[in-house]
């Protein structure tokens, strides 16, 4: 499988990344939401978005919303941030992601989303 991790964060993308490789899968980082397009437009080839809320250029409900105006990817988008609060959760679920995963996670957590992702799909 192959995830496209959204976050500014290069810590995260390390972390996440290296869960992924633990388990045969490859991250590949944007660091906001305007290089996730700019990737998503020039590739297909992604299977899961992990999508960060808070980033520069272009943040996750930004991100978002981008794709239900303009369709670009398909893919499932879960969003991975530190925001909680259910009004977040339902703003992102309206806007089109999957699920939300609260940072942080452990692999247990990450792949049980796949899993619900996977079934969803």
């Amino acid at each position: 499988m192959r995830v496209l991790i959204v976050d500014d964060s290069k810590a995260i993308f390390m972390m996440v990344s290296q869960m992924l490789e633990e388990k045969g899968h490859v991250g590949i980082w944007a660091e906001d939401g305007v290089k996730a397009v700019e990737y998503l437009q020039e590739n297909s080839d992604v299977d899961v978005i992990l999508l960060d809320w808070n980033m520069p250029n272009m943040n996750g409900p930004e991100f978002l919303e981008k794709n239900l105006t303009d369709s670009f990817t398909k893919t499932p988008i879960i969003m991975m941030t530190t925001e909680n609060k259910p009004d977040y959760i339902k703003k992102a679920l309206s806007l089109g992601a999957v699920e939300y995963i609260m940072k942080p996670f452990t692999n247990d957590i990450l792949f049980n989303k796949f899993e619900l992702v996977d079934e969803i799909a």
